[in-house]
């Protein structure tokens, strides 16, 4: 009986170990953390599913090797569906104390793993300098604790320098339109339970695209001090003026968690006590230079670094047969705000509305934006002959070299053959010779003779009916010259068609907000309001800012009142998508006070 189950237990262990090593050994190095200069430190490498002997102890700059490695091992099995599945891993742990603040970098470590050699990755992790306080004074300079850990100097009073919120740029210096990213940080040495912003830092003067927020905290040195900082937002900014533009600060309510001592009689505890304060973030400035004047002919406002292209499917073309002409700009820059060139298509072919496709993603450093802008344009030949599109040249401005860029592009030969559904023109016929009969010539008498002399144009009928065509051409020539006018006039027929897409864009926002996507609702809902301000004053969407605005309101026939309705929609707007929650009443108010907006201006029109 003790042989038969010493006999499962081994065969059991061998499947186990069997499954463990059919999976591909691998060998990584956890990422460090920081650490602040004078404390203990580890580095774990681990290896998994696999077995092999301890690594060496790697080298490191400015850090002392006090042991290890120490082994952890860690082994799980499971059963789904009948199929059993294990994992095994061995971490080696190496302890060391960082000597200096620097950049520390671990180099990669090599083991032998069943004839095989693995490779680590390497990292990088940084050593932070002691604060300053703990430098002058000698006797203060203990390990720091986790911030649950600190307690206030003065009893549960709390240093307006422990727990910061701070504003940052990227840049100090920027063009107009080029790109720049704001973050916003916490800096704290307590726990926080609750952080609340009730003023939101305004981003005035931008065009503002979100950026992802990593979702751990690290350690920093700011100031002096040693920090737990996290990332509260990022944005990817847009100036859309030159000057000194300001940031103002924000007001945030804070829950602490602060430690105090309780004395047990043979011993002592510390508690949590939870304290509420209100802070303010720094007013953080960005200068914008003015792009380089006078700008070239065909300058759209695009800043960056970019490509184009053209191409046409098909490429034979025949006449009443739609074909696509495309131009693609590829490119790091304003590439989500750039807008469809505008293309003189040859006499004889038909163009109709370019049909706008953006396929951008944020670059590597998430400090930009990069894709492709792509316009279809959908034409419809209706002559046969050789034609030529001319190449519409791209003008872009290049923030590194501070010059204008102009990137032209060739002329487009095309050839249109007869559609099949082309009307057929006069064609000869043929004449049948195979008559087999005469038709005899029937005589006309006298009085025949005279009726058939009759002209139509001693006629009523006759004149009226020339009368009724030259009308009617009179009519279809005025109204062929007013479409032609109408066709030339691209700004009028923005100005006529500003309504109809705001009411489009606004069914959307309305979507977002029955669908409770608030962040989705409050983009659709600017973009709506700007784009209809856009169309209907003539001004692009690139050179909009909100003093402009109000000034080409007035000039439009606005009421000083209703502009500042329209404003103050455009600041809630902008406010809102930085406000983190906001009740279904508030929503439905701002998308109201839009709507009305929209309809002030057009009772402008009306009147």
């Amino acid at each position: 009986m003790l042989t038969l189950k010493r006999f499962i237990l081994s065969a059991i262990f061998i499947a186990t170990i069997s499954c463990v090593f059919a999976q591909q050994a691998t060998f990584s190095l956890m990422q460090p953390r920081s650490v602040i200069e004078g404390r203990n430190f580890t580095i774990t490498f681990r290896l998994s599913n696999g077995d092999a002997n301890p690594p060496a102890a790697p080298q490191l700059e400015n850090c002392t090797l006090l042991y290890g490695p120490a082994q952890s091992t860690m082994q799980s099995t499971q059963y789904i569906n009948g199929k059993m599945s294990s994992s095994f891993s061995i971490d080696y742990t190496f302890t060391y104390r960082a000597d200096k603040a620097g950049t520390v970098v671990v180099p990669a470590v090599a083991v032998s793993c069943e004839g095989k050699m693995l490779r680590s990755n390497s990292a990088s992790f940084n050593i932070l300098p002691q604060e300053q306080s703990s430098q002058q004074n000698p006797a203060q300079n203990q390990p720091q604790r986790h911030p649950q850990d600190i307690q206030s100097g003065n009893g549960n009073q709390i240093a307006p320098d422990d727990i910061l919120v701070r504003v940052f740029f990227s840049k100090s210096s920027v063009y107009e339109q080029e790109p720049v990213v704001a973050t916003i940080k916490v800096y704290t040495k307590y726990d926080i339970t609750s952080f609340v912003p009730t003023t939101q830092p305004a981003f005035e003067g931008f065009l503002c695209e979100e950026l992802p927020v990593p979702n751990e905290s690290t350690m920093e040195h700011y100031n002096g001090k040693n920090y737990y900082c996290a990332v509260l937002k990022r944005l990817l900014l847009y100036p859309q003026k030159s000057g000194k533009l300001t940031v103002n600060s924000g007001k945030y309510d804070i829950t602490l968690v602060l430690y105090e001592t309780v004395n047990m009689g043979f011993f002592r505890t510390n508690r949590p006590v939870e304290r509420d304060i209100t802070t303010s973030s720094n007013a953080a400035s960005l200068t914008v230079k003015a792009l380089p004047q006078p700008q070239p002919d065909g300058f759209n406002g695009a800043v960056g670094k970019f490509n184009v292209e053209t191409s046409l499917e098909p490429e034979l073309m025949r006449t009443n047969e739609a074909s696509v002409y495309t131009y693609t700009i590829t490119g790091t820059g304003n590439i989500n705000y750039l807008s469809s060139p505008q293309i003189d298509f040859p006499a004889g072919i038909d163009a109709y509305s370019p049909k706008p496709e953006f396929d951008t993603r944020l670059t590597p450093s998430q400090s930009n934006m990069t894709g492709t802008f792509k316009t279809d344009y959908t034409i419809v030949p209706q002559e046969m002959g050789n034609f030529t599109i001319e190449g519409k040249p791209l003008v872009y401005f290049n923030p590194e070299s501070g010059e204008y860029v102009t990137i032209n592009v060739p002329d487009m030969p095309i050839k249109v053959l007869r559609g099949n559904s082309a009307p057929i023109g006069n064609e000869q016929n043929t004449i049948e010779g195979n008559i087999d009969d005469i038709f005899h010539i029937h005589p006309v008498k006298a009085d025949q003779q005279k009726k058939q002399r009759s002209y139509a144009i001693y006629s009523w009928t006759y004149w009226i009916t020339w009368t009724a065509a030259a009308l009617i051409l009179v009519a279809i020539a005025l109204v062929y010259r007013r479409q032609i006018r109408l066709q030339a006039d691209v700004s009028g027929r923005k100005l006529a068609k500003a309504g109809r897409i705001a009411n489009k864009r606004l069914k959307v926002a309305r979507g977002f907000m029955d669908s409770h996507k608030n962040d989705e609702f409050y983009a659709s809902l600017a973009k709506a309001l700007w784009g209809y301000i856009s169309d209907k004053l003539s001004i692009p969407a690139s050179q909009l800012t909100r003093d402009n605005v109000a000034e080409k309101l007035l000039a439009y026939g606005v009421p000083q009142d209703s502009v500042d309705s329209i404003i103050q929609v455009l600041d809630n707007c902008e406010m809102a998508r930085f406000t983190p929650d906001h009740s279904d009443s508030e929503i439905a108010n701002i998308y109201t006070q839009a709507v009305s907006a929209i309809k002030s201006i057009e009772d402008v029109k009306n009147r």
